[in-house]
Order: structure tokens, then C-alpha cells, then sequence
């Protein structure tokens, strides 16, 4: 039987922060987010005896990592002006869902979020605020997360972010926010507009849900940023997202959708306050 607990540790002492995951799956526990992990064994230790088989997830922030989230393997993405041969010797984690993670480290002090830039579509971005689940993790499809052969952290050193990435991440932290602690007023006072938004719009939703333990999220049964000359099937990839320290973001997770915002020069959660306006 895989044991996570030993793992969890062992990435703990090696700097890492990380914290418990529900089994076989991407999802926090009800009260534990990602500003919960934490390189302290001892509590580590409490959380995997209550939850045996709790994946592990790493706050990449929270240690001065972060991960290029790719949705295949990474010499897809070789060669085109973002990531040279080079920028891929670097510990390499295979989700288990055909996608490749990449560990870069970032100067201390440093704070990326998790907003992409003009990277290529099938690249994410993981930073502060942002986590990434860890091997010997299992994931949803029953496969279990693993280090490439010869690329684990044991095997390899965390190379600096590459140059050309960087540049493309400064460029669009320009104006970005900085993800703050949790902070249940601000949820509060945010999750009473997000229903004021959702009323006005007449937007349904599948319930309000949590969100990294203290924020909310929704799940749109419509897309409002469906394009009508392409539009996707209803397949509940829109939602509102209220983050741990009340910050609001909306979207979809059709690339089409996110043109029309990008084409509208706003954000979702913009979009659907201009919408709600056009109404009342």
C-alpha cells in the first residue's frame, strides 16, 4: 500500500509545504485549504493518521516554487520561444491525467499568482495561492501521480524559472493582486454581493459549495460568456469563485469563453457586473 504519510513528511523536510487532499481527488478538505500547508511534521503527521489515504497537495508559493501546469508532456512545448530542452531539466511530476507538472524556483519574496499571461493555451500556472497534487498521490482516474525516471526532487534540483517565462509573468502581474490570508468578513461581504449578482442577473446555480475552506464557489447552469456564434455545450464550466480572502473571480474553462473576455478587456467577474447593470 502507498504510503502518503512518509511522503508528505519527506517533502516537508525538504522545505516543502504541503497539506491533506481528499483521497483520489484534486480537493481540499472542508476546513483545510492551501494556506494550511505547512513544513511541520508534527501536524502533518495528525492529519494523515486521521486521513490515511489523503492525497498531498503542495502550496507551490508557500515555498518559493512554482509549478507550469501542462495538460500533456512537456516537450510539446518545446522549441516554441517558451521552453527550451534545457528549461525541461527540472523535477517533472506525471499527473496521472496525461498532464505534466514542472518545478521552477522563484527569488524569495517573490509572489506569483496564478494568472497565465500570454502563455499558449494548455499551460497553467501555479504560484501563491495556486497548489499541485504530489506523488504518490492517486488521481481521480485511479492512476497514481509519479516522478518522471531520473526527474524527481530526489534526483534532480529545482532549476530558477526560465528567463523567457518570467518575463511573460511580470508582465502580467502588472495590476494583478497579491492573494492575501483568509479573511471571513471579506468572504462575507463578498458572497452577499455574489447573490445580489446572481439574483439581478437571473443567474442559476447548482449551490453555493466551499471554496479552499473559507471562500465559495458556484457553478453556473448557464454560461453567461458563452459565445452565441460558437457556443459550448452546458457542462457546468462557468462559475464564481470567492477566494479565501474575499477576492471574487468568474469564468469558464472553455478557451472560447475566455477570448470573449479577453476580447472585452475585462474580467468575468466584470462581465457579469456590467450584465446585472444592463438589467436593473
Amino acid at each position: 500500500m502507498v504510503d502518503l504519510a512518509k511522503s508528505a513528511i519527506w517533502y516537508a523536510r525538504h522545505g516543502w509545504t504541503v497539506f491533506p487532499l481528499r483521497p483520489r481527488t484534486k480537493e481540499p478538505f472542508k476546513d483545510l485549504g492551501v494556506y494550511s500547508a505547512t513544513t511541520d511534521t508534527d501536524q502533518i503527521m495528525d492529519w494523515w493518521r486521521e486521513h490515511p489515504r489523503a492525497n498531498i497537495g503542495l502550496h507551490c508559493g508557500g515555498c518559493n516554487l512554482l509549478a507550469i501546469d501542462m495538460d500533456s508532456y512537456k516537450d510539446k512545448f518545446s522549441g516554441g520561444g517558451i521552453l527550451t530542452h534545457a528549461d525541461e531539466e527540472t523535477p517533472t511530476n506525471l499527473t496521472g491525467g496525461g498532464g505534466t507538472h514542472l518545478l521552477y524556483s522563484v527569488e524569495d519574496g517573490q509572489r506569483h499568482g496564478n494568472r497565465i499571461g500570454n502563455l499558449p493555451p494548455g499551460i497553467d500556472i501555479r504560484g501563491w495561492g495556486g497548489y499541485i497534487v504530489l506523488p504518490p498521490s492517486i488521481h481521480p482516474s485511479g492512476i497514481q501521480y509519479r516522478w518522471e525516471f531520473g526527474y524527481g526532487p530526489h534526483e534532480i534540483e529545482v532549476l530558477p524559472l526560465p528567463v523567457r517565462l518570467s518575463q511573460i509573468l511580470d508582465e502580467a502581474r502588472v495590476g494583478n493582486r497579491v492573494p492575501g490570508p483568509p479573511n471571513t468578513l471579506a468572504v462575507s461581504i463578498s458572497r452577499d454581493l455574489v447573490l445580489a449578482v446572481l439574483e439581478a442577473a437571473d443567474l442559476e446555480t447548482y449551490g453555493e459549495q466551499k471554496y479552499d475552506g473559507t471562500g465559495r464557489k458556484w457553478v453556473l447552469k448557464h454560461c453567461p460568456f458563452n459565445p452565441p456564434d460558437d457556443p459550448h455545450h452546458e457542462d457546468k464550466g462557468a462559475f464564481i469563485l470567492i477566494a479565501a480572502d474575499g477576492h471574487i473571480a468568474a469564468g469558464c474553462q472553455h478557451e472560447r469563453c475566455r477570448h470573449i473576455l479577453s476580447d472585452a478587456k475585462m474580467s468575468g467577474w466584470r462581465y457579469l457586473l456590467r450584465q446585472k447593470a444592463t438589467r436593473t
